[in-house]
């Protein structure tokens, strides 16, 4: 009962508001009806809107002469209806003139739309709606539909639009509103069954195919597009309907068959394994344009920048080489390098080729080949006799002498000239290593060359006159002046050792006869001084003994001093030798306990007076720890016989003076 009440109170209050809209639309019938009152002159008019537009209350936009006024609301209004009317395309500047509107009210009215409406869109100054490119889109539909291809360039001159623009906006539709493809490329449209069509040819022109091929020509020949011939084939390959492969640019590509890749697949592993290598040159002009990657595949070889090398080839290498170093000979380049190698090549196959050899049983010449150590002692050891007649009559040359005297002290100079490096310090370099400022001012001397034996053209010319070299010629001519290079070294360091050590052998034999002498010297000074101090006992006038005393210090004495201490000089590494030698400069460089006999001895040969205190200092001085000097004591017999020498000496000069001169003065004091 509620219900139905509530709904009989909805329905009577419906039905009341009709009533009073139809009172409205009755009452508004009969005002219209009525004859019009009052009238407000077209002045009064202007003034009224003047008045509003001053206070703000309205705004409208003038027409261009002035004498309509419009407002925005009905301007955005008459521009859309506008653009409906012309087909959803219209010139910014027509609008105005059609509008009759300032072209500024309709470019502010138009920015205002394109702001909040995405359907709307500005090119070139023209106002165009998303309804035209649809139309367009369909026009062209049909259009592509009958011919199959359509270039956007044609359809841009034909409907005044630029072809980014058409690219733009038609490109989201393909699929949609237009059935066909489009290509970006080279902005062009096609329809699938056109596409599948030119793709028909194109895959019977490459599977025909059975070498490379442009697939430029083909296409100029049917009339395809190189982009969507290039993507044709590109996709047939993919999906497995074209056997085969694409290469070059997409302008201009080139189709290999597979069965030609196949072909010269097998070419390149039917050479490879026959011949142990193959090369590049060899690939290219088969027309492999990879051929890297044919290389990279082959099983067991070694890939270089000029070919490919099996391992069993460089194993074959490995024992030519292997036998030379082995029998004691040589072996060249050319016996066992392919000559299609490059440099880089061919030292990388010797160092594969040496890879089991001892570096010590070989040595490498410049030319790369390979030569036995033991060949090149049998052939240092060819000269030995002759070294050795050479080094005789050189060891006696004074040049050849003074210039491996030069080359011995310049060898000593150069290992004590650089300077000690410092522990810590030192400037710091690029890379942080420290340098020391002794190594900024090091200069390396020059090197100086000793005695040399033979010019390398003097070796050479004897290697060629060598029975291994006359039964095992050399096919470089390079080989033989290579060898004597490397000889000539060797040669010059073994002739100046053999003779270093002959002079060596003639200096140390002239030395010991030198100090033999010089040890008789002393020894005869020494005993004769001994007798001498004998003698003095004989005088019995103590003033006569003390002036013979001090004549002997003065005299034997101090000859016996210089001769002494001139070998202490040489002993003692002391710099005052020769005519240079100081007596008191000596006695620094002598050992400590030895310094006051040598200065006791000095005292006494200047100003002493006792020969016995000489001999007992001198006695000291000569003792073993101190000098090598082998000084002897004076025994009976070697008394007897200086005795006897030195009676028979006076009895010759007193026969030869009596002989001379009978009023000789010596004649009493002898």
């Amino acid at each position: 009962v509620v219900s139905t009440q509530s709904g009989l109170t909805a329905g009577d209050g419906r039905m009341s508001a009709w009533a009073e809209v139809r009172q409205l639309q009755e009452e508004l019938y009969n005002v219209q009806l009525e004859a019009t009152k009052n009238k407000l002159s077209e002045r009064n008019c202007v003034a009224v809107i003047q008045r509003l537009i001053g206070l703000g209350w309205l705004e409208v936009v003038f027409s261009c002469d002035g004498k309509e006024y419009i407002t925005p609301k009905q301007l955005e209004k008459d521009i859309l209806d506008e653009l409906y009317v012309c087909g959803g395309r219209v010139a910014m500047t027509d609008l105005a003139q059609t509008l009759n509107v300032d072209y500024s009210h309709v470019d502010k009215k138009v920015n205002e739309l394109l702001s909040h409406d995405t359907k709307l869109s500005i090119h070139y100054g023209e106002l165009i709606s998303r309804q035209f490119f649809d139309n367009l889109a369909i026009e062209i539909n049909e259009t592509l539909q009958e011919t199959g291809l359509l270039p956007l360039a044609q359809l841009s001159r034909e409907v005044s639009l630029p072809v980014s623009t058409l690219a733009k906006e038609l490109a989201p539709r393909v699929g949609d509103l237009i059935n066909g493809t489009y290509d970006k490329k080279t902005d062009t449209l096609f329809t699938t069954a056109f596409v599948e069509r030119q793709a028909a040819k194109l895959r019977g022109a490459c599977s025909a195919a059975t070498r490379p091929v442009h697939l430029g020509k083909i296409m100029e020949i049917h009339g395809i597009t190189a982009s969507l011939g290039h993507s044709c084939v590109k996709d047939m390959i993919a999906s497995g309907r074209l056997q085969g492969q694409l290469q070059g640019h997409s302008t201009n590509p080139v189709f290999i068959p597979s069965l030609y890749i196949s072909a010269q697949n097998q070419w390149a592993d039917s050479f490879y394994k026959q011949n142990g290598y193959i090369t590049l040159e060899m690939m290219q002009k088969k027309g492999i344009d990879n051929p890297q990657s044919v290389m990279s595949r082959l099983e067991n070889s070694v890939v270089l920048s000029s070919g490919c090398v099996s391992d069993n080839s460089i194993a074959s290498a490995q024992s030519i080489v292997e036998e030379a170093i082995v029998t004691d000979s040589y072996i060249e380049l050319i016996d066992w390098m392919f000559d299609w190698c490059n440099e880089a090549d061919e030292s990388k196959l010797l160092e594969l080729v040496l890879a089991n050899s001892k570096s010590e049983d070989y040595r490498i010449l410049p030319s790369k080949s390979v030569v036995s150590v033991n060949l090149l002692n049998k052939l240092l050891n060819s000269f030995d006799s002759k070294i050795a007649e050479q080094v005789k009559s050189d060891a006696v040359n004074p040049k050849i002498l003074a210039s491996l005297k030069k080359f011995d002290s310049a060898s000593v100079s150069v290992s004590e000239s650089k300077p000690a490096k410092k522990a810590k310090g030192g400037k710091k370099g690029k890379k942080g290593r420290a340098k020391d400022d002794d190594d900024l001012d090091y200069t390396a001397p020059k090197p100086v060359l000793g005695p040399t034996y033979l010019s390398t053209q003097q070796i050479e010319e004897e290697l060629k006159s060598f029975r291994f070299f006359l039964d095992n010629e050399p096919k470089e001519e390079t080989t033989i002046e290579e060898f004597s290079e490397l000889l000539r070294k060797e040669l010059d360091d073994k002739y100046c050792k053999a003779l270093d050590e002959e002079v060596r052998k003639k200096t140390l034999k002239s030395s010991k006869s030198q100090q033999k002498a010089d040890e008789e010297t002393i020894n005869n000074l020494y005993n004769t001084v001994i007798l001498c101090e004998k003698g003095l006992k004989v005088f019995e006038d103590s003033t006569t003994s003390a002036q013979i005393e001090k004549h002997l210090l003065k005299t034997l004495c101090l000859d016996l001093t210089k001769a002494t201490f001139s070998k202490l000089a040489e002993e003692h590494n002391c710099p005052f030798q020769g005519d240079n030698m100081k007596l008191d400069s000596i006695v620094a460089y002598l050992p400590k306990n030895a310094k006051q006999f040598a200065t006791s001895i000095i005292t006494l040969v200047t100003s002493g007076t006792s020969v016995q205190e000489f001999i007992d200092n001198y006695t000291e001085l000569t003792d073993p720890q101190y000098t090598q000097l082998l000084v002897k004591k004076l025994d009976k017999k070697r008394e007897r016989n200086m005795v006897f020498a030195q009676k028979q000496a006076l009895l010759e000069q007193l026969k030869k003076e009596k002989s001379t001169d009978c009023d000789s003065a010596l004649i009493p004091l002898l």
